[in-house]
């Protein structure tokens, strides 16, 4: 072995072996985090492979706080991997990508290890996902990232390549206007069309989601046949409905933008709440009340 194949397999098998002792009640979710990371992590960091036996000898040695241990995690995480980027463009995504697989640690918090499923994410998904979020240096949008990679390892499947691909798209501005829409959602899936009619979303925005591939293009019609509770940000709406069928024209989400819209921390806005009861109870064709 030349000498220099010699101080790559050294570099490598130090990578990742960072003291981790405050992870109490977080070992498993850990090695999931782990795992998605290395095989999202080989094509950036050839020949800087993860040792599978290197990683095996992080155990648990003290029990402190979650939150400190999410910490360390980042930390320690950054500083091991930024010690082997080859240029500051490396350096630069390792640092994001430490920021978003260590939040992602943050959403096992309070989860019983023995709820996670079986499977672990697919190859070809985690390598998709650290090939797309590697890039994000805004922390609000890392946020959303952590939340997609916890929730792929919970449940591997659920959220789509192409939802990746066009979340990494996503303008900083595309991505303040699609959370605002989220105000005037229903279900996490569809807008009552009079938010664009009445320019609450303003059309040049409209027409971006839809380019991003958030919106689509189309409207429709939702037809209530029967009495229902239907979902909003932080309140919800009964609809009462008469003797016939309520009709609401409303813009609908892609499947990604249905996805990304269920992950959005906002609250809906009250005006916008109040105005579509007073909507719908107008048509005398059903009664809505806010719950």
């Amino acid at each position: 072995m030349a000498i220099d194949e010699r101080e790559e397999e050294k570099e490598s098998k130090s990578l990742f072996t960072m003291d981790i002792k405050d992870l109490a009640g977080l070992s498993e979710p850990l090695k999931r985090v782990i795992d998605c990371l290395d095989k999202g992590i080989s094509s950036l960091m050839h020949p800087y492979v993860f040792k599978r036996d290197e990683r095996a000898k992080m155990v648990i040695e003290q029990e402190r706080s979650s939150q400190n241990a999410i910490i360390a995690f980042k930390e320690a995480m950054a500083q091991d991997m930024i010690n082997v980027a080859r240029t500051s463009r490396d350096r630069n995504e390792l640092h994001n990508i430490a920021e978003i697989y260590g939040g992602a640690m943050a959403e096992f918090q309070g989860i019983d290890p023995s709820k996670l499923p079986a499977t672990l994410p697919s190859d070809e998904w985690s390598a998709h996902f650290y090939d797309c979020a590697k890039d994000c240096s805004d922390d609000e949008i890392r946020v959303i990232w952590s939340k997609i990679l916890a929730g792929e390892i919970k449940s591997p499947g659920k959220y789509f390549k192409r939802t990746l691909t066009y979340l990494k798209q996503l303008e900083k501005h595309e991505a303040e206007w699609f959370v605002n829409l989220c105000k005037y959602t229903l279900e996490d899936a569809y807008i009552p069309y009079f938010v664009l009619q009445d320019e609450i979303l303003p059309m040049n925005q409209y027409q971006s989601l839809v380019d991003c591939g958030f919106l689509n293009s189309s409207d429709c019609q939702v037809v209530f046949d029967k009495d229902v509770v239907l979902k909003m940000k932080g309140c919800s709406l009964n609809l009462e409905v008469g003797d016939n069928p309520y009709h609401m024209k409303v813009m609908t989400f892609t499947d990604t933008g249905m996805q990304i819209c269920g992950l959005v921390n906002v609250e809906t806005d009250m005006t916008f709440a109040q105005s579509l009861v007073d909507k719908i109870n107008s048509s005398k064709l059903a009664k809505a009340t806010l719950l």
